[in-house]
């Protein structure tokens, strides 16, 4: 319940129609947060696999191309998928291979040795899930919060421009 005479301070603090500065779609004011943060096809959001910031619209269709970009597994000389590289650090166990695809026997226990070493480093090198998500929200947010500025200045101006005419 609002009180009569705040009745028409709260409809246009909450439930006037506002539009997306990004996106242009017309929602009410109490949900365009919400909308900025989450369901905006232009807000934006980093790749999974090269961390590039881009609109969520066209977070798909980079990552089906960044996630098929190789690269070289140290531990076993094979060039591994971007998109399969955590289920591949996972399971690979050092084992190079030759090039008729058969397992190089010639691996020495101080090279292999070497390898598990290293395949740990890379595992202290990851970043946990949470911290990586975490850093992503804060990059969210903060360009999102830049937008927002930079499109009530825009409007503020368009505003004014169209008073003076």
């Amino acid at each position: 319940m609002v009180p009569k005479k705040h009745a028409e301070e709260h409809y246009l603090n909450t439930h006037a129609s506002v539009s997306c500065s990004l996106c242009s779609e017309t929602m009410e004011r109490e949900i365009l947060a919400v909308h900025r943060g989450e369901n905006c096809p232009q807000r934006i959001v980093t790749c999974e696999f090269c961390e590039f910031p881009l609109p969520a619209i066209d977070l798909s269709e980079h990552q089906e191309v960044c996630g098929n970009r190789t690269e070289l597994c140290h531990l076993c000389r094979r060039y591994i998928r971007l998109r399969e590289r955590n289920d591949h650090e996972a399971s690979c166990n050092g084992v190079s291979y030759n090039s008729a695809g058969v397992p190089d026997n010639t691996v020495n226990p101080s090279r292999r040795d070497a390898r598990a070493a290293e395949r740990e480093r890379g595992r202290q090198r990851r970043r946990p899930p949470q911290e990586f998500s975490q850093r992503r929200v804060l990059f969210t947010i903060a360009i999102t919060g830049i937008a927002v500025i930079l499109g009530s200045l825009f409007f503020q101006r368009k505003t004014e421009n169209s008073e003076m005419h």
